[in-house]
């Protein structure tokens, strides 16, 4: 009322007010943190673009898609594991794959008509959702891929991506974990320098180690020494860069790395070698396998944890600006209220002012009116007065004890 009040004062003084003041508290809160912005109400072709983008984000719809990805999901699994080629039962998944490709792309064409144009493709899940359905739906229509192309049907396996922009909890974890990234990156570069470093001491030191096929126990033995792929054990493991670092990964996952690729070293006839060989992967695991990693991680749970502490401390903040702008809208209310108040309360007593004047007014015309027939009566009694007061002087003379006046 307060703000119909303000605005039709306004317009009285020609002042242009805001037909729609700014949210506060509340919801201003609401208005940040809600789903995309829903069109106006418009007209042609656009006049149901509002309703569909209600229909879009209705809750209803939302957990129906949500199902049907996990549902896709699911038959992708009992696809690969029942008929891995798909030659047994390939009717059956030709039907399922087209049903689910002629629903998402429904719902695609619901979000695209409801949220066109800037609105659709702001968000990136939205343009990742475009991507998987129109891949799909070229296996709908049996277009022919040339060559690598053919490999963009594999996308349709990330379709349960799209489950991460429905699902709330799935969707604030893959935030979390994007901002975290850039903290991480700066210790998992660490962790590539020094395996780098690691790589090319392999390569200086071992890479020429069983060149023979053959190498030397600590019995004096010569041992036959080829890879289960017939190649020299150096050349396989640590023949150059790329093959001593892929080694050296090997290593970090613990992946049979110690039987493989540390024993065939440690049991040579040096012991400078040997004790060269356990110093190296030792240290190597000691430093990057537990420290470097755990260092990764726990940035990784810094980052996640400061995210969390910021989006605390934002929405603290938010809920003082909304108790403060509630005080600040409740006063301005009661003041104008008071304001109202006192102005109704002038008006009364002006009223009632101009009321007691016009009775004044009438009361002072009632006594011209007694005034004006006094002085008609002495207007009439003016000559006997005159009569009796010179009789009166002339045989009567007052005495002595009479009043002077």
């Amino acid at each position: 009322r307060a703000r119909n009040k303000e605005r039709a004062r306004n317009e009285e003084l020609g002042i242009k007010s805001d037909p729609k003041p700014k949210p506060v508290g509340a919801q201003a809160k609401q208005t940040r943190n809600a789903a995309p912005d829903i069109p106006a109400q418009s007209y042609g072709m656009w006049a149901y673009q509002r309703k569909a983008a209600l229909l879009y984000l209705d809750i209803r719809v939302q957990v129906f898609v949500a199902c049907l990805i996990a549902a896709n999901f699911l038959a992708n699994i009992i696809e690969e594991w029942v008929d891995p080629a798909g030659t047994e039962h390939e009717a059956v998944w030709k039907v399922f794959d087209n049903m689910f490709n002629v629903l998402f792309s429904m719902e695609l064409l619901l979000n695209m008509y409801g949220f066109w144009f800037r609105r659709f493709w702001k968000s990136a899940w939205n343009v990742f959702d475009f991507v998987v359905v129109s891949v799909g739906l070229l296996g709908l229509f049996e277009v022919p891929l040339p060559g690598p192309l053919g490999m963009l049907r594999m996308l349709r396996a990330f379709r349960v991506f799209r489950l991460f922009k429905r699902v709330k909890s799935l969707n604030k974890l893959m935030v979390t974990l994007a901002k975290a990234v850039p903290g991480v990156v700066n210790a998992f570069l660490i962790v590539v320098i020094v395996m780098c470093i690691y790589s090319i001491l392999g390569v200086e030191f071992f890479s020429d180690y069983g060149a023979d096929l053959v190498f030397t126990n600590e019995m004096g033995e010569n041992v036959p020494l080829v890879t289960l792929r017939g190649l020299p054990f150096g050349d396989e493991y640590f023949g150059n860069f790329g093959k001593s670092l892929y080694t050296m990964f090997q290593v970090l996952t613990g992946e049979s790395w110690s039987e493989v690729v540390a024993r065939p070293l440690l049991h040579s006839n040096n012991p400078v070698l040997t004790l060269g060989v356990a110093f190296y992967f030792a240290s190597f695991t000691i430093f990057v396998g537990i420290v470097l990693i755990n260092v990764v991680v726990a940035v990784l749970l810094e980052k996640m944890v400061d995210n969390e502490s910021e989006e605390q401390e934002e929405e603290g903040r938010e809920t003082v600006e909304t108790k403060t702008d509630a005080k600040a809208e409740v006063k301005a209310v009661r003041e104008e209220s008071e304001n109202t108040q006192l102005q109704e309360l002038g008006n009364a007593s002006l009223t009632e002012m101009e009321g007691d004047m016009e009775e004044l007014r009438r009361e002072l015309k009632l006594v011209k009116l007694e005034i004006r027939k006094v002085a008609e009566v002495f207007e009439t009694m003016e000559p006997v007065f005159t009569e009796n007061a010179e009789s009166t002087l002339s045989h009567e003379p007052l005495s002595e004890s009479a009043p002077a006046d």
